[in-house]
């Protein structure tokens, strides 16, 4: 007796279904020569590039060498952290460099693990290290006064930004256990505690939570549950509006729609009347790692990405002036006016 039968071979696995909608493309708008603001870039050294012009300056007084940069806004003024290697995963304490004038010599405020603006803009909150593993809590103004030596605090505690009801920290920052406190400078006591805190202006508080975010008045302790404006991607750089009223949230997608396109979906909360406004022409094509938000005097949204643009809420679409940006830069930006 013959026996034989026959196996059908495994089907091969049925495509990804494409896309539905259009690729993102790159941030396009309308041109100008002409953009009312600079930047001061994370670059090494740092530097401030000049969209007009396009032209990009290493700002005087930086140290020079294979150091990590960091830019942030105090009020007007930028404040560059310059902090050198002492391994390859490990950085010294800052310098810390206050700038009135980009064309001029900064302000030296010493060494710094942390830095953070004050609620009043005259001066910074700094986590000074003491060596030994102790570090100290201490306030010093723009111009370098020192308002007292300061207060105990732990190395591992980031200080992020203070407002009139007290100075949020992150505790454990940069670990899996990291929370985040708003606490009372003076005596280290806590006022509110959360994971995650997105962003504080004087008056509320973004917080996110496991699939939305919610926002609490600091006023009437009150919190108000927000929802998502997007399902894809994660929230990365949150940055306040000036005057306090608006944060604008930069959703980062690593993989857009399955592909390798990398995109970012900016979006705008209005923190009063907790509505969502989307920025023109998003989401965009762009490496996550580069692109960067902020906010200018003016009220402007200035993205930097492949190109340099700028929107306000009232306007149909972004003011792009095509300027090279510098290849290696983080995504720390900080417009300071056209001088």
């Amino acid at each position: 007796m013959l026996l034989s039968g026959c196996t059908s071979a495994t089907p091969p696995p049925a495509p990804a279904p494409a896309p539905t909608t259009p690729p993102p493309s790159k941030l396009h708008g309308d041109p100008v020569d002409y953009s009312g603001f600079r930047l001061v870039m994370s670059t090494s050294p740092p530097s401030v590039l000049d969209p007009a012009t396009g032209a990009t300056t290493p700002l005087p007084g930086a140290p020079g060498g294979d150091r990590v940069n960091e830019v942030l806004r105090v009020g007007k003024f930028p404040v560059v952290l310059s902090a050198a290697r002492c391994g390859p995963s490990c950085l010294e304490p800052s310098e810390v460099l206050v700038y009135g004038d980009l064309k001029n010599q900064p302000w030296k405020l010493g060494k710094a693990r942390s830095v953070a603006p004050s609620a009043d803009e005259s001066g910074v909150w700094l986590i000074r290290d003491d060596g030994d593993d102790l570090c100290r809590l201490q306030f010093v103004s723009l111009l370098g006064a020192e308002r007292d030596r300061g207060r105990p605090a732990s190395c591992t505690t980031a200080v992020r930004q203070e407002v009139p009801k007290g100075l949020l920290i992150t505790v454990n920052s940069g670990t899996a256990s990291a929370e985040d406190v708003l606490i009372d400078p003076a005596t280290g006591r806590a006022v509110h505690q959360f994971p995650r805190v997105l962003a504080v202006t004087k008056e509320r508080m973004l917080l996110a939570e496991l699939t939305e975010f919610s926002v609490l008045d600091l006023r009437s302790d009150q919190r108000t549950r927000v929802q998502r404006p997007v399902a894809d991607g994660a929230p990365g750089m949150v940055v306040p509006s000036r005057d306090g009223y608006k944060v604008a949230v930069l959703f980062g997608d690593p993989a857009w729609a399955g592909t390798a396109t990398q995109t970012a979906d900016v979006w705008v909360l209005a923190l009063d009347t907790l509505t969502w406004t989307r920025a023109p022409a998003m989401p965009i094509a762009t490496e996550l790692k580069r692109v960067a938000i902020e906010w200018t005097e003016t009220d402007d949204l200035v993205i930097a990405t492949d190109v340099v643009a700028n929107w306000r809420l009232d306007r149909p679409g972004w003011t792009v002036v095509k300027t090279p940006l510098p290849a290696e830069r983080n995504q720390r930006v900080v417009a300071v006016a056209q001088g």
